[in-house]
């Protein structure tokens, strides 16, 4: 299990920690509502998220593609995530409550959650099958979620 915790207040830059604390992953939203970012693991390694089209990539230095996402369905909060020969599914557990669970060949693999109901530090439960670069850009796509729905309840007005 993981914990991922925002590096400042309002701020879309999370830090993944095992649970005795150490560092794992840093993942990096861009500012902006378009999609961007990075994911850099505790190795050193660094990779890019961008969009292209109607997808989000995960990319090396070197612009390889690591991972590719895609939304199904417009409106819905999940997403179709390729990574090297397997298929996987983030979705929305529940249209009330913010929890993502991660699928593959018909079984859940695994979790994003907020740790409280209004709180924006979350627990990441995914199984070890799942590499560490996809664990993160699974998490990097929950939070991509959540800020959507955020600025969405931001600008939204409270009544008809």
């Amino acid at each position: 299990m993981l914990n991922a915790i925002p590096k400042a207040r309002s701020s879309w830059d999370f830090s993944l920690h095992a649970l005795d604390g150490t560092f794992v992953a840093g993942v990096l939203l861009s500012g902006g509502l378009e999609p961007g970012g990075v994911v850099a693991l505790r190795d050193g390694s660094r990779y890019t998220v961008r969009g292209r089209g109607y997808a989000l990539l995960l990319e090396t230095a070197d612009g390889s593609e690591v991972a590719q996402a895609t939304q199904p369905r417009l409106f819905r909060r999940e997403f179709a995530v390729a990574h090297r020969e397997r298929q996987y599914t983030l979705k929305a557990i529940s249209w009330m409550r913010r929890e993502c669970g991660v699928f593959a060949e018909g079984r859940q693999l695994g979790r994003v959650f907020p740790e409280y109901w209004l709180g924006r530090s979350a627990q990441v439960e995914i199984a070890d099958e799942v590499p560490l670069v996809l664990q993160a850009f699974l998490v990097w796509l929950t939070l991509l979620l959540w800020k959507r729905a955020s600025y969405e309840m931001a600008v939204a007005p409270p009544y008809g």
